[in-house]
């Protein structure tokens, strides 16, 4: 098993996709549809996922309050975030880096592209 991979994305399709895309590539993947499903999942962990790919549109705390989040408690330090998002505005972007964010890409994407990412930052 290459890692844990958590995948918090509220779209089935493409949630779908990254996690075929993520088992092929030998990693073990949880995914949650909303933000505060993602916190309440991480509180109760007793083990952190290796790294997350994280949507900014969700339900419930979107993808930024989910980052502010991480940036202030000490257990999550060292957890890579990718952002994986429709917002490819400037602003959206440098938000996302500013917010801690180790990448970010732009929907659409390739699901190949994405794992190469993740093993770079892995």
């Amino acid at each position: 098993m290459s890692g844990h991979i958590l995948v918090v994305e509220d779209d089935e399709q493409i949630s779908e996709i990254l996690s075929y895309r993520l088992e092929i590539a030998d990693y073990e993947v949880t995914v949650i549809d909303d933000g505060d499903d993602c916190w309440a999942y991480l509180e109760e962990a007793d083990e952190l996922p290796d790294a997350m790919l994280l949507d900014v549109m969700l339900p419930g705390t979107d993808g930024f309050g989910v980052l502010r989040r991480l940036q202030r408690t000490d257990r999550y330090d060292g957890m890579p975030v990718i952002l994986i998002t429709g917002r490819g505005l400037e602003d959206d972007v440098i938000q996302g880096f500013d917010l801690g964010a180790d990448d970010y890409i732009v929907k659409p994407f390739s699901p190949s592209e994405v794992v190469a990412r993740l093993n770079r930052l892995l």
